[in-house]
């Protein structure tokens, strides 16, 4: 896949039909190098160049959609509470100022919908959930109308097939519904509709790329080999992208390719002409964690919560720090964090859900468990398997403890590919559950789903991530219900 030089844009866009050609709104080489510079996240040299297009061109779609994306990515990357409003009402003059064209161009619904779309991401984070909805369903119908309108437009397809899958995957109890507000989608028409916006040359080809896989993945997480590939191939092609990097380390960690995503940390791009981004340092803390690296973990942490300016993952960084001095034997610097976990932040992400929860119910830590737990996330399950080996369940195990054993024995054999041993110790953690509410259960249909999906038992994953999606009240329904539907819908 060629990089989007902008001598290929220039030519690109001389083959575009002449409706387009003549029209105001193109994506011409100013516009051009303006996004590129915005998905690297220098967002400074981004606007310089889009503010000269507006001062030359002020009704080119493709310029207003543009110096959206810059609003919308630091509202995204720094989530500072108090940007909110003036950056989401920027984003709803740009809508205005759209709605006003008279232009006939798929470039100008096209920005339309891109910028509802962007509108309705930032709701949701500023937890307006009514207003993110309406403008969800509002982007949704902008796209289908630029595609009835304009089918060979391709840009189009990136979003609205994102949508699609995601419309599609919604349960059939709920179908309904949005059936009525005029949204039907479906994950394999989503998924072809990216697909053609990742293999068709087009200025957003690359996001459609990560777009697809990150859906790919969470359809089946059986594809380790295809997300580094793809990563690897991106991030060579694109060395200074900051933007792409940070989604570089997100995939590998959720593949559990913890070494890897590390060495696209340490060499990340940075400098003062990119935007700063806190969260990275968030991430690989983790990944430090994992490794049995407390004193860097901390570090990392630290200067997350020194300079990150949201409110999410608070709770979540304070809990890591406790975990990392209390694994260092320093109580006194665990306790600290301890009590900082239910004083800071929200609990709008799992993460931070659980950090309260672990709290409101003074949950016990276990030495071998949780390194057994962080080695396992990291990817490390030899070393998992061995702490976990150095524990030994007794008739006065508390069974919440038990469960976690358990579980914790079947996600190290499925990380070390004996699928036996992993479909037995998951079933044992869902017999043992009973009606507790810790995500053990659930988590364990989900990946038992994946297994059998793997195995093409089709009757068998249907069961399991049905299963999955019926546990009530545990920390991380958001996220195993949405990966356990998406499967679903995929079948």
């Amino acid at each position: 896949m060629a990089n989007h030089h902008p001598f290929f844009l220039i030519i690109f866009l001389t083959l575009l039909p002449l409706q387009s050609a003549l029209a105001a709104s193109a994506f011409n080489w100013r516009v051009a190098n303006a996004y590129q510079e915005t998905i690297k996240l220098k967002i400074d040299k981004g606007r310089g160049l889009i503010a000269a297009e507006l001062q030359d061109s002020p009704a080119n779609a493709t310029a207003i959609l543009i110096a959206n994306y810059q609003d919308f990515l630091i509202l995204m990357v720094q989530q500072h509470p108090g940007s909110f409003k003036k950056l989401i009402n920027a984003q709803e003059k740009r809508l205005a100022q759209l709605s006003s064209l008279k232009e006939k161009s798929p470039w100008v619904g096209f920005s339309v919908a891109e910028i509802r779309l962007q509108l309705a991401i930032s709701y949701l984070l500023a937890d307006s959930k009514l207003a993110a909805a309406w403008e969800f369903r509002k982007a949704f119908l902008q796209y289908q109308a630029n595609a009835k309108s304009y089918p060979s437009f391709i840009p189009n397809k990136k979003s609205y097939g994102v949508l699609l899958a995601l419309v599609g995957s919604v349960p059939d109890n709920y179908k309904w519904l949005l059936n009525i507000i005029g949204m039907k989608g479906s994950v394999k028409a989503g998924m072809q509709h990216l697909q053609a916006a990742a293999s068709q040359e087009n200025p957003f080809q690359e996001e459609a790329v990560l777009l697809k896989l990150v859906l790919e993945q969470l359809i089946d997480q059986q594809q380790e080999q295809h997300v580094m590939s793809t990563i690897n191939t991106l991030l060579k092609q694109n060395p200074d992208n900051l933007l792409y990097t940070f989604t570089a380390i997100h995939m590998l960690k959720k593949i559990k390719k913890s070494d890897a995503a590390l060495q696209y940390y340490l060499k990340r791009p940075g400098g003062k002409d990119y935007l700063s981004f806190p969260y990275l340092h968030y991430m690989a803390a983790d990944v430090y964690l994992a490794k049995g690296q407390f004193e860097r973990s901390i570090q990392e942490n630290q200067y997350f919560l020194t300079n990150h300016e949201g409110t999410n993952h608070l709770k979540a960084a304070n809990f890591k720090l406790f975990q990392a001095y209390w694994l260092s034997n320093n109580q006194q610097m665990a306790g600290r964090y301890y009590s900082r976990i239910s004083e800071v932040g929200k609990t709008l992400v799992d993460e931070d859900i659980y950090a309260a929860r672990f709290v409101q119910e003074e949950t016990q830590l276990q030495r071998e468990l949780l390194l057994a737990r962080l080695r396992s996330d990291g990817g490390y399950y030899r070393e998992a398997l061995a702490d976990l080996n150095d524990f030994s369940l007794t008739k006065d195990t508390p069974h919440p403890v038990k469960l976690e054993y358990l579980y914790r024995k079947a996600r190290i054999y499925h990380g070390l590919e004996d699928m036996a041993q992993a479909k037995k110790f998951y079933e044992f953690t869902i017999n043992a559950s009973g009606t507790s509410t810790l995500y053990f259960a659930p988590n364990a249909a989900l990946q038992l789903g994946y297994i059998y999906l793997e195995e093409n038992n089709k009757a068998k994953a249907k069961s399991c991530f049905q299963a999955a999606i019926n546990y009530k009240d545990h920390a991380y329904k958001n996220s195993i219900d949405s990966k356990a539907k998406l499967a679903l819908s995929s079948l």
